[in-house]
């Protein structure tokens, strides 16, 4: 009985010493540098291409309406989603993409950074863990991605598909965040 309270008295000074070290304040700037090196890491997976290689031009519909009109809280919430529905995105079949492994690797372990760093502050900041107050927010975003998934699935996810989906993610990931990033400082 002991050792349980003991262990678990030890797991929480623990969860509380990291929560500690996090510089939360500066979450916003930490972002700002991933962007561009994600970017890149996003680019770096497959070679150029011709766009005329791949005729189809999806419009996935991001919801910018939704995200340039959320509260403050929304917008952090939505950074998290944002990452962790771009990480699950790029979690699956990527055999006929034929894409650098190495590149592919270092995207997702900086998006799990990235994740990693939101949910701790976002935890850090109210001390448990945040939900949307604007819950149409979610549900548009949710919605997007849902679209991509489709697109690639629909498509057995070939190389084409793939290309669509890096490109349109390449597109609204810096736009998006640096958005979200603008409503969180006013």
């Amino acid at each position: 009985m002991t050792t349980k309270v003991l262990w678990q008295i030890g797991l929480l000074l623990l969860l509380a010493s990291e929560i500690l070290t996090l510089d939360c304040g500066l979450i916003v700037q930490f972002q700002e540098d991933e962007i561009g090196k994600t970017r890149t890491l996003l680019e770096t997976m497959g070679e150029a291409w011709n766009p005329q290689e791949c005729p189809e031009n999806p419009d996935f519909g991001f919801p910018m309406v939704k995200i340039r009109t959320c509260s403050k809280e929304d917008a952090r919430m939505a950074i998290g989603l944002l990452l962790e529905s771009i990480q699950i995105v790029f979690q699956h079949n990527f055999t006929q993409a034929q894409w650098n492994v190495t590149a592919i690797e270092l995207f997702q372990r900086a998006l799990d950074q990235q994740c990693v760093m939101w949910k701790r502050c976002s935890t850090a900041e109210i001390g448990n863990r945040e939900t949307f107050k604007d819950f149409r927010v979610k549900l548009a975003m949710k919605k997007y991605f849902r679209k991509l998934h489709t697109f690639l699935k629909d498509r057995q996810h070939s190389l084409c598909a793939w290309r669509k989906v890096r490109d349109e993610v390449s597109i609204i990931y810096p736009i998006v965040l640096n958005e979200l990033m603008k409503r969180l400082e006013n």
